[in-house]
C-alpha cells in the first residue's frame, strides 16, 4: 500500500534532516508523527518514528541528569491519601484528564507520546486529596523500565481509553498484555502482591472523549463487563468528571476514619486515611503507636451493630467510621 505522505509530513522530515540540535530533531519527529497518514502502509514508519522519539528523549534526559550513570529514571514522592497511576496507549487523553481533575499543568498536545516523564497532580475528593500520576504511554515499540516501576508501586491504576478511536479496545488489550509481561496484572479486586514477583493492581477503566463518540460508551460497558469497573468522562466538556472523582476514590482503596473526644462531637474536618482492610487496632497505632500499650477500649460509630458500641480491636473499619479512643 502506498504511503501517500502529506506535504506537512515531508516538510517536517526535511526539518529533521536539517536539524542541528536534539531539541530541533525531537520537535520535527513529533510533527512527523502528528502528520503522517494513519493506515496500514505507514505502520512501520510510525513505529520507527516512535522509537526515534523515545530514544532521543532518553538521550536528552540523560544529559539533563548531568552525566549520572544509567538511563533516565524517575521517582514520584507519594502525597495525599493514595497514589493512582494513569496508563494507556498513546494519545488516550491522560494528560487532559489530569489537567481537568488536578492542579497539574501537563503538556497537552494533539500528537501521541507528548508525555515522556511522570507528571503528578493532586485531586481533591471531599475532605482528602488523592495523587494522580500521568505516565508516558505504554506501547509495543518502546516503554522505559521506570514506567512499569511506577505502575507497580502505585495503589491503583486508571486505564484511559480514547473512545473516539475505533481501535481503542484493541489498544487497551495491548496495554494490559504489555503490563502482564512485566508481571503487573490489572484486576477488579484489591491491589496486592500476588507472589514474589507478580502484583495485582485494582483498575478503573476510563473512557474519554465520549462526546466525540457517544455510541462507543455502550461498547465500553460490553468490553469491560466482568473485567473492570468503568466510567466515562470528557475533560473538554466537563461531562462525567464529578462521578469520575467518586469512582477514583473507590478504586484507590482508601478508608477515612474520624475521631472524637469523650463528651464532644466528632472532628469531621481531618480524617485519618488508611487502606481497605484496616482494623480498629491499626487506626489506634496509626494515630500514635504509644496509644496501643495504654489502650483501654474503643467506642465505634458507623459500621458497628449499634452506635457507640465497644469495638473489638480486630474489627475492620469502614469509610466514615468514627472512633472514640480511651487510654489509661
Amino acid at each position: 500500500m502506498p504511503a501517500n505522505l502529506t506535504p506537512e509530513f515531508l516538510a517536517a522530515r526535511e526539518r529533521f534532516n536539517k536539524a542541528k540540535t536534539d531539541e530541533e530533531r525531537l520537535d520535527a519527529l513529533q510533527e512527523m508523527l502528528a502528520t503522517i497518514p494513519k493506515h496500514k502502509g505507514t505502520e512501520k514508519m510510525q513505529a520507527d518514528i516512535k522509537r526515534r522519539i523515545a530514544k532521543l528523549r532518553e538521550k536528552m534526559e540523560q544529559r539533563r541528569r548531568s552525566g549520572k550513570g544509567g538511563g533516565p529514571s524517575f521517582h514520584v514522592e507519594r502525597e495525599g491519601a493514595a497514589q493512582v497511576a494513569l496508563v494507556g496507549p498513546p494519545n488516550s487523553g491522560k494528560s487532559s484528564l489530569l489537567s481537568a481533575l488536578t492542579n497539574a499543568s501537563p503538556d497537552v498536545a494533539p500528537y501521541p507520546m507528548s508525555t515522556f516523564r511522570p507528571c503528578p497532580g493532586m485531586m481533591e475528593y471531599e475532605d482528602i486529596q488523592i495523587q494522580l500520576v500521568d505516565l508516558p504511554p505504554i506501547t509495543p515499540e518502546y516503554t522505559e523500565g521506570w514506567v512499569y516501576g511506577l505502575v507497580r508501586s502505585a495503589d491503583a491504576v486508571l486505564l484511559c481509553l480514547d473512545l473516539s478511536d475505533e481501535k481503542c479496545f484493541e489498544r487497551a488489550d495491548e496495554v494490559i498484555e504489555l503490563l502482564s509481561t512485566r508481571h503487573i496484572l490489572l484486576v477488579d479486586g484489591p491491589s496486592r502482591q500476588a507472589d514474589w514477583r507478580t502484583v495485582e493492581k485494582r483498575t478503573l477503566v476510563v473512557g474519554l472523549k465520549e462526546d466525540l463518540a457517544p455510541e462507543r460508551g455502550k461498547e465500553l460497558s460490553q468490553w469491560a463487563a466482568g473485567r473492570f469497573p468503568h466510567a466515562t468522562a470528557s475533560p473538554a466538556t466537563g461531562q462525567g468528571l464529578e462521578a469520575l472523582r467518586r469512582a477514583i476514590f473507590r478504586t484507590a482503596g482508601v478508608v477515612r476514619v474520624y475521631t472524637k473526644k469523650p463528651g464532644h462531637p466528632p472532628d469531621m474536618t481531618q480524617p485519618y486515611t488508611l487502606r481497605e482492610g484496616a482494623t480498629v487496632l491499626d487506626v489506634v497505632e496509626h494515630i500514635h503507636k504509644e496509644f496501643v500499650d495504654r489502650l483501654k477500649y474503643v467506642r465505634l460509630w458507623g459500621s458497628g451493630r449499634f452506635a457507640g458500641q465497644h469495638a473489638p480491636l480486630d474489627h475492620v473499619v469502614q469509610d466514615g467510621d468514627i472512633l472514640e479512643i480511651h487510654i489509661a
